[in-house]
């Protein structure tokens, strides 16, 4: 059952974050995982139980190819006598060519996806633009992961076997930041790109916190809509959720400036370690329809903010869902069946 609240007070927030959550133990034997961002902190934890747990093919995917294979390493290191093949791809989520190039071959390559977690994610306190355009932020939170989702979403759906008790399933890193985003840029909802162009004026949009916030909320809005595609086009037949890791001991943290703002202290008296967050990954790719369109946190399923679930949001969901497409179309226009 879903967390009865749609609010995350700081009272809910420490408490959650002194949960012992439950160490993943479903078998993976056969299955293939695919991990972004895996070469350190939760997504690195991640991949690693996946090896403990006997996954027949772990795919990293990572923007550093020396860094990648100093995680094979240290991932198989960790696991002797592991029989999990382990390998490397390149993508860079700040690039739309590097991701359709990254998607592609995956699909040429790799037979099947069972598992597919979409952990790379940035939180760049400063404005920086792309070279497609976009602020950064918004651009590898947000668009990248929604067109790597639909560009890899047709292969994961071919892993679907109905006599297997392991859904194959997307999951899509989010952040409990959503609780707290002002989105103060859904005024603008009612004109074409609306939301999207606020999000990428640096006028409209605040530098720090609060932009992270509404990326990691319009991810939720995502989500929720691809789901409800799902269920009309590919019968449920691929659960597609997303999941906070909760606030974690990671590069994100550090190379955002986030422990300056919340406090080295706090940050190291309540922190989960990396290992602690991965275990949520795992509890969200192996949950089932428990967890499909769902936001999933401290290893259940939570309730997602207000502005997610009320009226108001439920338009806004949609509107967000309409806004990311029209770009994905413009861009590729095989992603148009999804929208």
């Amino acid at each position: 059952m879903a967390t009865q609240t749609g609010k995350m007070g700081v009272g809910r927030f420490l408490k959650e974050q002194k949960l012992n959550l439950i160490v993943p133990s479903t078998p993976l034997d056969g299955k293939t995982v695919l991990i972004t961002g895996a070469n350190t902190g939760v997504g690195l934890e991640a991949a690693r139980h996946c090896v403990r747990l006997n996954a027949d093919h772990l795919i990293i995917a990572v923007r550093s190819i020396s860094k990648g294979e100093a995680a094979k390493t240290d991932i198989l290191q960790s696991n002797p006598g592991s029989k999990t093949t382990v390998s490397l791809y390149s993508v860079d989520y700040s690039s739309f060519a590097s991701v359709k190039a990254f998607a592609d071959k995956i699909n040429a390559e790799i037979p099947k996806l069972d598992i597919v977690i979409l952990n790379a994610g940035i939180n760049a306190m400063e404005w920086v633009v792309t070279k497609d355009g976009w602020e950064q932020t918004l651009q590898v939170n947000v668009l990248s992961t929604a067109y790597l989702s639909l560009l890899l979403l047709p292969k994961i759906r071919q892993s679907y076997d109905s006599a297997s008790t392991l859904m194959p399933s997307l999951v899509i890193v989010t952040s409990d930041t959503h609780y707290w985003a002002s989105f103060k840029q859904r005024k603008m909802a009612g004109e074409k790109l609306g939301i999207l162009k606020a999000m990428n004026d640096e006028k409209q949009t605040n530098v720090g916190m609060d932009k992270y916030m509404v990326t990691k909320l319009l991810e939720v809005y995502f989500v929720r809509e691809l789901a409800k595609w799902v269920d009309r086009n590919y019968r449920g037949e691929v659960v597609v959720t997303c999941v906070n890791p909760g606030l974690c001991h990671s590069e994100l943290i550090r190379e955002s400036g986030l422990a300056k703002l919340i406090g080295g202290a706090f940050k190291w008296m309540f922190a989960r370690t990396a290992e602690e967050g991965s275990r949520n990954y795992l509890w969200a790719a192996t949950a089932g329809r428990e967890a499909h369109g769902q936001y999933v946190g401290s290893c259940e399923v939570q309730r997602a903010a207000d502005i997610v679930t009320s009226e108001e949001g439920q338009k806004l969901g949609t509107k967000v869902f309409q806004e990311i497409g029209e770009v994905l179309i413009e861009l590729d226009a095989s992603v148009k069946g999804f929208f």
